[in-house]
Parts: C-alpha cells; structure tokens; sequence
C-alpha cells in the first residue's frame, strides 16, 4: 500500500513537470489550433550597469527583450496567411490602415512571461499574439480591407429536396467538422469551402464580419473529439470528409452531395452563421 501511494505520487510529479516542460518550451510562431501567434525575445543591459546599478539594469535588460519578442513578433505575423493567395504582408503592403493596425496591435501585446538569468544577465520576454478575439488581436487587422464588402446569402443546394430529408430534419447540428487527414491542408484565417463543382458554399462573404474578427471562420484541429473541435463544433455536428483541397490546399471541397446537406442542414440549425466549422488537419 505504501509503494502503491510513493508511486501514484511520483506519477503525480512527473506528470506536472512534463506538463510544465511542454509549456515552457512552446514553440514560437504561429500555433493554428491554439489561435496564437507567440515570439520570444531576449535582451540584456548596458554592461557597466550589472554591478554598479542593477535595478536600471533589469529593466534595460527587460526593456531590450520586449523590443526584440516584438520584432520576432512581427516577421511572425507577416507570413500569416490570410486567404489563399495573400498573408498578413501582402494587406500591408497594399493598405497602409492595416501596417498600422498590426504595429498598434503588436506595441500594446501584454508579456505571456518573462525571466532573468544571473548567469548571463539576459532577460527572457514571451509575447502572444491571439489571431482571433476582438481589437487586440490580428483579425481586427487582417479583415480591415473586407469590413465594407456587401453580405450575401449562403446559396441554395443543388437538389433543393434534401431540405425535408430525415436525414436534415430530424438532426439538430451544432457545427460543421471537415476531415481533411492525409491532404496538408494549409490553414489560413478566411478559408473557403467548396462543392465538387467549384460553387463557394461557405466564406467571409456569407458571415457577420465581426462575428469573423471575434471567433474566426474555423478552427484547425488535430481529431474531431479534441477540446478544439469539441468546443468549436459542438456535442453533434455534421461531419464530412473533403474530396480535395484547392487554392494552394488552403480551402476544403466537399462533394455536392455533401454540399447540398450542409447547406439544407445550415438552414435549420444555422451554425455556418455562428462559425462553429472545423477542419480536421
């Protein structure tokens, strides 16, 4: 009994110290199915000041830090992709309300953690960077260009009869997954899903672009029962597997038959409106 209560605590301690060691050597980028853009930066203080000063020293050593996690911060986001065929540079640098909304964004992004060796004097300052959320995060930047476009209408299915099917009727769907596995699918913040026809089914133009800048059209998940696709797409979405992926594998396509019941299923139940889709990497 006593080995049994040693071991059970041992296994409790490893367990946290491997939990701690994973968070602690997170890596820096962009993380898709945590939502975040994360850099980390490192600075020290001017040398003669370690000694003789070493409070103004920490804080021009911290100072450095930050200055240097913003600027690995903003190559980072650079290369976001936002559509299929643009990235976070290409909006700056055809619309300068974006360059300025992303250095805004990045000059007022709170530390994640900081801390100083007395070993080597340097001072260690994480950074990040939500990609949805609200102003504070890259969204409010990335869909600045897409705020006055005109909604429309998601489009009706090709058989207008699977509407009444069972199948439709008697499912109350929570979200949308799209098992992409073993297709590289490359994530991006407005994705477009696709019937077999080319017919755009589903895309920013159909969406509340501030429903967009708060949630984010989909979430990247690694399995379907995961916390992210859990929250996302609720306790009964529908799921359907893509036929391919188009434009640089960013935007799933789904068979029309597959089309055809999201949409008829997303005329009762509305989660493409509520942005509950996964897409399953």
């Amino acid at each position: 009994m006593k080995f049994t209560k040693k071991f059970a605590a041992w296994l409790t301690v490893f367990v946290f110290a491997l939990t701690m060691s994973t968070v602690a050597f997170a890596a820096d980028g962009v993380d898709w199915e945590r939502g975040v853009v994360r850099a980390t930066g490192v600075g020290a203080g001017k040398s003669s000041f370690r000694k003789t000063k070493p409070g103004i020293y920490r804080q021009q050593a911290k100072r450095a830090a930050t200055m240097d996690a913003q600027r690995n911060l903003a190559e980072f986001v650079k290369g976001v992709r936002v559509t299929s065929d643009s990235t976070i540079k290409d909006l700056e640098l055809e619309n300068d309300n974006v360059r300025t909304r992303v250095d805004t964004i990045i000059s007022g992004m709170s530390e994640v953690s900081s801390q100083y060796s007395e070993s080597d004097g340097t001072y260690e300052v994480v950074l990040e960077m939500p990609l949805f959320g609200g102003n504070n995060s890259l969204s409010d930047a990335a869909f600045l260009p897409f705020k006055d476009e005109p909604k429309t209408d998601f489009p009706a299915p090709v058989n207008v009869n699977v509407v009444n099917e069972p199948t439709v009727v008697n499912q109350q769907y929570t979200g949308l997954v799209i098992d992409c596995r073993g297709m590289n699918i490359n994530c991006v913040m407005s994705p477009v899903i696709k019937n077999a026809d080319g017919t755009k089914i589903y895309g920013h133009m159909n969406l509340d672009i501030d429903k967009v800048i708060a949630m984010g059209m989909a979430a990247y998940a690694s399995d379907a029962n995961d916390q992210t696709g859990r929250s996302r797409a609720g306790a009964n979405p529908l799921v359907v597997k893509a036929v391919r992926l188009d434009d640089f594998n960013a935007n799933p396509v789904v068979s029309v038959a597959d089309a055809d019941k999201i949409l008829a299923a997303n005329s009762h139940d509305r989660f493409l409106d509520n942005c509950a889709v996964v897409f399953i990497k």
